[in-house]
C-alpha cells in the first residue's frame, strides 16, 4: 500500500498499482475525504534495486519513439541513457486548483489551502452572501505537460476580484461559460488563458477529472532474470527474439527441457558471414549440412546464436526492426518460462521468488486421487474446449514488474503530444522511472491457434489462400508471428491500423475481460485485484492477482484447481448479457460498455480499448468464437 497526505495532515491509503495509474508526479486527484481535488507535488519513493536497465531501456525504446518528442532528449537515444529505478512508499499533494466559488452567488476568490475554504466558515468572502465555497473544477491544460489554474482578471474599472463572478453556462459546453463583473455588465471573459509552461495560449478550460488532465505512460514487463549468464552477455534484439522463435516453434530442439534458451544466446559460435561463405562452397543443397556441421561444433550444448538464428530465419520473416523483436522476445520468454519452466539444472536458480513455476492442468487432470477428490475435473478440459482454450497453467512466483515511466497531457494520441519525465532527485541526465515488482500468481491460458484461423476465416477476415495449415502446429505458430504486429498495440490511444492485428487482439483482449470479470467471483478477490497481459503473437492470456502485500495469495490456484467449470460458465453468460442490452450487443460499432466489459484501467493493459463481446458469443453479423451450444 501506498499513503496520500496532504498539508493538514489528512491520510488515505491507496494500493500502489492505483498510485502508479491515477497519482503519478503531476496528476490532479479527487481528495475524496476532504472533498477537495489537489495536485501531486511530491512522490517519497526507495530505490529498487536488481532491475535490469538494458531490458527495460530496449522494452521502453518503442514506447518513446512514437510520440511527438520521441526524437528529443531525455527520450532519443534512451537504450544509452542512465535509468535509475524508484518504488514509490507515500505522496503528498497540494491545493489545487486554487480558484474557487461560491455555490450561492457563483463569486470568485482564491485560497491557497484546504484551510483557506474554511477561514471563513466555508462561506462566501461577501458580506451579503453565506454560501459555501468550491473548487472550480476547470483548468488549463496544454499537450507540453503544463496544467495551469484559470485565473480570471478583474475588470478595468476593478483593481481586485471583489465584484467577479461565474456565469455558467451548458454543462456539455464550456465555451458557453465565462467571468463575469456585476458591476461592468460589459465585462466578459472566457474560461481561457495562458500556459504557465510554454506560454501558449488555451482557448477553453479542461474540467478537472476528465482524463485529458493526466495520462500515465506505464507499462509492465514480465522480469525473468536469465540463468547461467551474465544479463549483459543476451543480445537483446534480434539475435535474442529468434533464438526465443526458434524454442516456440522447436526447431531444431530448443524446445528440449535442458537447453536453456538464454545460454543459447549468449553463445555466439559462427558469424553468419562465415555460415554463407560455406554455403557457397558445399551448394544450397546442402545448407542444412552445413548448420549440423556448426551446431556440432558448437561449445556447450552445442547450440550457438548465429547457427540457431541462421535457421530461424529461414522459418520466419520478420521486420528489421528491433521494436518489433523486443516486443515478440518478451511474449516468448514469458511464456516459454511460464509453461515450462527452467530448461535447465534447477539448482542454478539463485533467486527463485523471481522465477515462474507453473503447474500444468494434466497434473490435476490426469491425476486418479485428485479426480476422486474432485470429479468434476474430469469436464475441466471439455468445458475449456467451449473458449477454444488448448491448454492451461497455473503459475506460481509470476514475476511482473510494473513500470510508470511519465505522462502526457491534453491528447492520449502520441504523436499529439509530448512525453514528459519525471524529475530526478538529483540527477538530470538520468532518467527516474518509477515500477514495483509484484511476484504473485497467475494462470496462464493457451489459445486454440487453428480455432482462431477458422474463426477468422468463417468471418472473412481471412481468405483461404492466405490461411496456414490447419493440420502443422509449427506452421500455425509461425503464421501468428508473422501476421499480428505488436507494435500496433502498443499505445491504446493509437488506432490498430492492421486489420488482421486488430481482429486477433480484439478477439483476445476481449476473451480476456470476460474472464477477468468473472474470475472474482469463483477466487476470492477484489475484481481489481485481476490484471491481464495478453501475448497475441502465441498467443495466450495471463491473469495475474495483483498481491499489494507481495505475498502468495492462493485465490488463483483455488479457482484453477476447483472452479475452472464454474468459472466458464460464468464467463459465457456474463459475455452474453448486459443490462444496456439490446443497445449495448447491436452498438454500431462494437458490443462493449462500462457495465459489461470495461474493468478498471489499472487493470487493463489497453484502457479498455479494442473490446467486442460479440466476437466471442456472436451476432448477426459475426460468428462466435466459443462455442455456445455447451
Amino acid at each position: 500500500m501506498s499513503r496520500m497526505s496532504e498539508e493538514n495532515g489528512a491520510e488515505m491509503e491507496r494500493g500502489i498499482a492505483q498510485v502508479m495509474h491515477d497519482m503519478g508526479p503531476g496528476a490532479v486527484f479527487s481528495f475524496a475525504r476532504s472533498g477537495i481535488t489537489m495536485k501531486v507535488d511530491e512522490w517519497r519513493a526507495e530505490p529498487l534495486e536488481g532491475i535490469d536497465s538494458g531490458l527495460v531501456a530496449d522494452h521502453l525504446a518503442g514506447r518513446v519513439e512514437s510520440f511527438r518528442n520521441g526524437d528529443q532528449p531525455p527520450w532519443r537515444d534512451i537504450r544509452d541513457r542512465g535509468m535509475d529505478f524508484y518504488r514509490v512508499t507515500s505522496v503528498s499533494g497540494e491545493f489545487f486548483p486554487t480558484t474557487v466559488v461560491c455555490k450561492e452567488c457563483n463569486a470568485v476568490t482564491y485560497r491557497d489551502t484546504p484551510k483557506g475554504l474554511r477561514q471563513v466558515g466555508g462561506s462566501c468572502p461577501r458580506g451579503d452572501c453565506s454560501g459555501d465555497l468550491q473548487q472550480i473544477q476547470f483548468v488549463l491544460v496544454h499537450d507540453c505537460g503544463t496544467v495551469t489554474n484559470l485565473t480570471p482578471s478583474p475588470c478595468d474599472s476593478c483593481e481586485a476580484l471583489d465584484h467577479i463572478y461565474l456565469k455558467r453556462g451548458a454543462p456539455e459546453s464550456l465555451r458557453t461559460w465565462s467571468f463575469r463583473c456585476d458591476r461592468c455588465p460589459s465585462h466578459k471573459e472566457e474560461l481561457s488563458g495562458y500556459c504557465e509552461g510554454c506560454g501558449d495560449y488555451i482557448g477553453v478550460a479542461t474540467p478537472v477529472e476528465s482524463g485529458s488532465v493526466y495520462y500515465a505512460q506505464r507499462d509492465a514487463i514480465v522480469e525473468i532474470p536469465p540463468i547461467g549468464v551474465s544479463e549483459a552477455d543476451i543480445p537483446y534484439g534480434e539475435g535474442w527474439a529468434r533464438v526465443l522463435m526458434a524454442a516456440h516453434l522447436e526447431n531444431p530442439d530448443l524446445g528440449a527441457d535442458d537447453i536453456p534458451v538464454e545460454k543459447v544466446a549468449a553463445t555466439e559460435g559462427i558469424d553468419e558471414e562465415q555460415i554463407e561463405n560455406y554455403v557457397d562452397k558445399l551448394g544450397e543443397e546442402n545448407r542444412e549440412i552445413v548448420l549440423e556441421m556448426i551446431r556440432d561444433l558448437s561449445p556447450g550444448d552445442g547450440f550457438s546464436r548465429n547457427a540457431v538464428v541462421a535457421m530461424n530465419e529461414k522459418d520466419v520473416t520478420a521486420p528489421d526492426d528491433r521494436n518489433w523483436h523486443t516486443l515478440v522476445a518478451h511474449q516468448l520468454f514469458a511464456y516459454l518460462r511460464c509453461t515450462r519452466g527452467y530448461q535447465g539444472v534447477r539448482a542454478d536458480i539463485e533467486d527463485v521468488d523471481r522465477h515462474p513455476t507453473p503447474r500444468s492442468l494434466d497434473e490435476f487432470v490426469e491425476d486418479d486421487d485428485f479426480v476422486e477428490k474432485h470429479p468434476e475435473a474430469k469436464y475441466y478440459r471439455k468445458n475449456l474446449e467451449t473458449l477454444n482454450v488448448s491448454d492451461a497453467w497455473v503459475v506460481d512466483n509470476f514475476p511482473l514488474l510494473n513500470l510508470l515511466f511519465g505522462y502526457t497531457r491534453d491528447s492520449p494520441s502520441a504523436g499529439e503530444t509530448d512525453l514528459q519525465p519525471f524529475e530526478h532527485p538529483y540527477d538530470d541526465e538520468t532518467l527516474a522511472i518509477y515500477g514495483d515488482r509484484s511476484p504473485s500468481e497467475a494462470i496462464v491460458l493457451e489459445l486454440d491457434r487453428r480455432a482462431i484461423i477458422e474463426w477468422l476465416l468463417e468471418n472473412s477476415t481471412l481468405v483461404k489462400r492466405d490461411a496456414p495449415d490447419l493440420n502443422d502446429d509449427q506452421a500455425l505458430k509461425q503464421w501468428f508471428l508473422e501476421n499480428v504486429d505488436p507494435r500496433e498495440i502498443q499505445n491504446p490511444f493509437t488506432p490498430i491500423e492492421d486489420p488482421m492485428t486488430e481482429d486477433v487482439y480484439t478477439l483476445i483482449h476481449s476473451m480476456s475481460h470476460a474472464l477477468m470479470s468473472t474470475a472474482s467471483e469463483q477466487c476470492g478477490l477484489d475484481r481489481d485485484s485481476i490484471s491481464e497481459l495478453l501475448l497475441p503473437n502465441v498467443p495466450a492470456i495471463i491473469l495475474y492477482a495483483e498481491s499489494m502485500e507481495h505475498f502468495a495469495l492462493g485465490g488463483m490456484f483455488t479457482l484453477f484447481k476447483t472452479q475452472i467449470n464454474d468459472w466458464i460458465a460464468d464467463t459465457k453468460k456474463f459475455a452474453s448479457e448486459c443490462i444496456y442490452d439490446p443497445a449495448c450487443k447491436n452498438a454500431e460499432e462494437a458490443a462493449e460498455c462500462h457495465a459489461c466489459m470495461h474493468v478498471s484501467e489499472f487493470t487493463c493493459e489497453y484502457f479498455n480499448e479494442s473490446l467486442d463481446r460479440n466476437m466471442l458469443v456472436g451476432s448477426e453479423d459475426l460468428d462466435p468464437f466459443w462455442d455456445m451450444s455447451i
